[in-house]
């Protein structure tokens, strides 16, 4: 009995075992024809989009020698976006009319090496504006350049156009895509990015030239505070200056005062002594006079008498 439930769970096990081998090979070969499926599909899509690329050069190439008419957009006459417009028209695509919106539809393809036969060659000159050309494989595209001019094909490595390429737009050619209303609302996007970037550069200049005028207000105030400090400095330098000098007016009034006052009162002295000296020469003089006259004696009259009268005699 025990043999027989070891059999059966032997059994069991190598059904899940083969089962589940089987489910995961069932599944992988699934896969495996997805993607055969999805890589045939999607050359097919390649082989479609050859085939229609291969029309669509055909159908400019034979525009070659076409003169340049400005605004045309038929075989009597092309500008560069009618040109470009045409071409693709012939292949089931509906293109926007200027060269501004043919530079903005489709994919973008910025390298040369990546650019295939078919895709939208744009390019923009400073002056002159957009310009759009199909590329033809090779590093060359055909286009119509401008008045006095035929469609012609030309060098991507030609100086002027090496210097104005703004690359190349890839779009998908019979998908039905409504190419214009992409090129109005990617145009639109790109306005609203231009303003935003001009409204923040205006606000950064605003901002910078408000800095600037708060800098150069700090700095002004600086210079008076500065100039204000100086001229305390100064004041109270003179201030100092003048105190000093008043203590020295001060102190040379107080000199000259007792200078004065000393010599004053020398004078004064000067005067009271010659007043005392005068006065003392007054009262001498007074009291000399007032001394009687010396009475001289009587002998000496009579003997002046008699030597007057001898020599009278002789």
């Amino acid at each position: 009995m025990g043999k027989c439930l070891n059999l059966c769970a032997l059994v069991l096990g190598c059904g899940l075992v083969f089962g589940c081998a089987a489910q995961k090979s069932g599944e992988a070969a699934e896969q495996a024809r997805a993607e055969r499926f999805l890589h045939s599909y999607e050359a097919s899509l390649d082989e479609d989009q050859e085939l229609a690329g291969q029309k669509l050069l055909q159908h400019a190439r034979s525009a070659i020698g076409t003169p340049y008419v400005r605004g045309g957009s038929t075989p009597g006459g092309f500008d560069c976006s009618g040109f470009v417009s045409w071409a693709f028209k012939n292949v089931g695509v509906q293109l926007p009319r200027t060269a501004r919106e043919q530079s903005v539809v489709g994919e973008s393809i910025t390298n040369i090496e990546d650019m295939r036969a078919g895709d939208i060659v744009a390019f923009r000159h400073p002056r002159r504006g957009y310009h759009t050309g199909i590329y033809v494989g090779d590093g060359k595209f055909i286009h119509s350049p401008r008045k006095r001019t035929r469609v012609r094909i030309n060098s991507l490595s030609d100086p002027y156009f090496s210097k104005t390429l703004l690359g190349a737009r890839r779009v998908t050619l019979g998908n039905g895509e409504n190419l214009v209303a992409q090129a109005e609302s990617r145009l639109g996007a790109y306005a609203e990015a231009r303003a935003t970037r001009k409204s923040g550069k205006s606000v950064a200049a605003a901002s910078a030239k408000a800095g600037k005028s708060v800098t150069a207000q700090r700095a002004a105030k600086s210079s008076r505070v500065t100039k204000a400090t100086g001229k305390s400095k100064n004041t109270k330098s003179l201030t100092k200056k003048s105190g000093k000098t008043a203590k020295s007016v001060a102190s040379a009034h107080k000199t000259s005062g007792r200078s004065a006052a000393v010599t004053t009162g020398a004078k004064s002295g000067k005067s009271k002594v010659s007043a005392v000296a005068q006065n003392t020469r007054a009262s001498r003089a007074a009291r000399h006079a007032a001394k009687p006259a010396p009475k001289k004696s009587a002998h000496k009259t009579v003997s002046a008498l008699h030597g007057k009268n001898g020599r009278n005699r002789s």
